[in-house]
Formats: structure tokens, sequence, C-alpha cells
């Protein structure tokens, strides 16, 4: 198990793993960079940045843990009512994604839009989970 994870090894990882996903360089990208909004990147160009991280650091990576995350703590009670998270929910979400404003989690905030609150640091937040998850990984 990685005793310890140099965030800005992930950072450049990740930095490269974006260029090579959008075929050109980005000048400026900081942490709370957000994919979609501000680098325009769609939902294929996600799935590509997630194929390529998790070759590059060789983990498995699923977005999809942070929704997981809320459905377990809020147990028997409902994460989505009229296709929009519950305040519960939200609530979750906003402990399970700390490097994003609390001000994005409005209560129109659906399953279909979590991906757009994504940010640099969401992913190397779930890259550096997996690692200290995997035996052997190194991070540095």
């Amino acid at each position: 198990m990685a005793s310890e994870i140099d965030d800005n090894w992930l950072f450049e990882g990740l930095k490269q793993s974006l260029e090579e996903s959008l075929g050109h360089p980005i000048a400026e990208l900081t942490p709370l960079t957000r994919l979609v909004g501000d680098l325009g990147l769609d939902s294929l160009d996600l799935l590509d940045l997630i194929f390529r991280l998790e070759r590059r650091f060789k983990v498995r990576l699923n977005p999809n843990d942070y929704e997981n995350k809320a459905k377990a703590s809020l147990g028997v009670a409902s994460l989505i009512e009229d296709g929009y998270y519950t305040s519960e929910a939200l609530q979750e979400l906003k402990k399970a994604m700390p490097c994003v404003p609390a001000e994005e989690f409005d209560q129109r905030l659906g399953p279909a839009s979590l991906v757009e609150l994504f940010r640099v640091q969401t992913f190397i937040n779930m890259v550096s989970h997996s690692l200290k998850q995997s035996p052997g990984s190194q991070g540095s």
C-alpha cells in the first residue's frame, strides 16, 4: 500500500493525460479547473481521460463512487426525487467532493449534471484513493 502519494506527481500525470485526450497543450490548469465547464470535455472525453488515467497510474476509477457513497450513507432514504438529488443526497455529495464549492450543489442538480461539477482535483482525489487501495502502488 502506498504510504505517501505526491499530489504534484498526480497533477502532472493528470495534466499529461488531459493534453493527450484533448490533443493539445493546456496553458492554464489548476486543481479547481472544471473539466466540462472550463476545458470543454464531453462525456466521451471524460471516458477517454478515465482510461488514460487508469493506464498511467495502473488503477481502476469509477466516478459513480461519489453517488454510491451518498447512497450508502443515506441507507433507505431516497437519493433522487423528481429527477433531482434530495437535500440529504446533496449534503452527502458535498462531503464526498470537498473540492467542489458548496454553492454549486444546488437543489436542481441531477445525476446527469453531477459530472459538470468535476474538477481536476476531483480526479486527483479519485486516483489518490485508488492508489492507496492498491497493493504495491507507487506515489513518486
